[in-house]
């Protein structure tokens, strides 16, 4: 089983960038499709209506052009139908393809029939019988963005704010150990001895009466005496080791990026609407200016319906190109961002000479 979510959309700018972002967020592009007034969905049933009834065939019984006129008449005024086939039971991507197409401007479609209306200009809205007051969307089998019950669409502002903390992380550090150790040391001193030495002589010569004296028992002592070292040892404190902590403080700056959200209000023209985009004439003209410089018709073409959906823009409103080339560069690259208004900006002055003449 399938889901099918449609996104209507008041200009092909905004349909493109729509399936640029579906492409960029990993939808499926085998699931997505869509239509304008250019005829991109061709089938021999020919016009605005056969080209849309062909555009959503599997979709609607034949009963319903009803709601299919509604989706004509958007075309008809130059905008476009963006359709992303999905899962049953993917709901993630559900939700993600209905934000995406939100956010690129996905109108709601009953708001629109009634302001057609009340414009009194409108070629398919009410062309099938009894089709004026019936709610919108019942012949849809899936999901559509925009429903019945719907008065007003509330778009949240969201602003995210950088909040920096601080917590203590473990860094490293110093162990240490005191433990005693034993060192060999040598000292040089000086150490005295005495010996006793007992000399014979022999002696031949008369006895004197000294000698006579001394004829009588004696003792003679004489002591021997010796230095030996003395070891004493004293402590002495040579060095102190102090371990501490010091504190150091510094500024760190953080960055980072922060999301908001930003709202663009488009103005939307009323019966004066720009004629529908008619590619092959804007085909041409690339050929002829720019098929020479390389690239493809498809990478200026956003440029061309850029420029074509200026004119009925009323911000730009009888100003002249110069006036508005700032304006316009800066909205362009808002929502082209890469640096292409150099290489596209002719194509977009084009678009807007040739609807404005």
């Amino acid at each position: 089983m399938k889901q099918t979510v449609v996104g209507v959309f008041l200009s092909e700018v905004d349909a493109q960038r729509a399936m640029q972002t579906l492409a960029q967020s990993e939808v499926d592009p085998s699931h997505v499709r869509t239509t304008h007034a250019d005829g991109t969905v061709t089938h021999p049933d020919t016009g605005v209506m056969g080209r849309v009834r062909n555009f959503f065939s599997d979709m609607f019984e034949g009963d319903d052009d009803r709601e299919l006129g509604h989706y004509a008449e958007a075309v008809r005024r130059g905008g476009a139908v963006v359709r992303v086939d999905i899962d049953d039971d993917d709901t993630a991507t559900l939700e993600r393809v209905r934000h995406v197409l939100q956010d690129a401007g996905a109108v709601d479609l009953d708001e629109r029939v009634d302001a057609w209306r009340a414009e009194g200009e409108t070629r398919y809205v009410d062309s099938a019988a009894g089709a004026t007051t019936a709610p919108v969307g019942t012949g849809v089998t899936g999901t559509r963005l925009g429903t019945a019950d719907r008065t007003e669409d509330v778009i949240p502002v969201v602003q995210e704010e950088l909040a920096v903390g601080k917590r203590a992380v473990s860094t490293g550090g110093v162990r240490v150990y005191a433990r005693t150790v034993e060192t060999p040391v040598s000292e040089s001193v000086q150490l005295r001895a005495e010996r006793a030495e007992v000399e014979r002589r022999p002696v031949d010569r008369p006895a004197t009466a000294a000698d006579l004296a001394d004829l009588k028992d004696r003792t003679i002592e004489v002591r021997e005496t010796a230095e030996q070292p003395v070891v004493q040892k004293t402590a002495r404190v040579v060095e102190e080791v102090r371990v501490g902590k010091t504190v150091e403080q510094r500024t760190e700056q953080i960055r980072d990026t922060v999301r908001s959200t930003e709202v663009e209000v488009e103005h939307i023209p009323g019966s004066t609407t720009t004629g529908a985009f008619n590619s092959d004439d804007y085909r041409n003209d690339y050929t002829t200016r720019f098929g020479s410089l390389g690239g493809r018709y498809e990478d200026y073409e956003p440029a061309y319906r850029y420029g074509h959906s200026l004119r009925s823009d009323p911000r730009y409103a009888g100003r002249s190109w110069d006036q508005l080339e700032p304006d316009v560069r800066r909205d362009w690259e808002a929502r082209n961002p890469g640096g292409t208004w150099e290489r596209m900006k002719g194509a977009v002055r084009h678009a807007w000479e040739r609807v404005k003449h």
